[in-house]
């Protein structure tokens, strides 16, 4: 399990946030369960908790899934990885 997928994702692009759900003030924590393969690109991403909204649901999905990342390393070989991410949605408050 990697902790923290900031550090091994240097090409991690932010989700979009969704002009409907920015109209509708949705806002919310994705908690994604993120799985790479032994080269480090991201092979699946699932919800494992909800922010409410299914349209941030998907921007974090499909920004997440876009992201480059460096392999996962055992005894100095690569390997598959699993890393819960967290992504929040929040609106100015201007």
């Amino acid at each position: 399990m990697i902790a923290d997928l900031s550090l091994q994702c240097p090409e991690r692009a932010a989700p979009r946030y969704p002009p409907l759900a920015r109209r509708q003030h949705e806002q919310g924590e994705v908690v994604l369960r993120v799985e790479l393969d032994e080269s480090g690109r991201v092979e699946n991403v699932a919800v494992l908790r909800s922010s409410g909204s299914g349209r941030l649901d998907d921007a974090a999905r499909t920004a997440v899934a876009a992201w480059r990342c460096r392999p996962a390393q055992r005894q100095g070989q690569p390997v598959r990885a699993v890393a819960l991410q967290s992504l929040a949605f929040v609106l100015d408050r201007h």
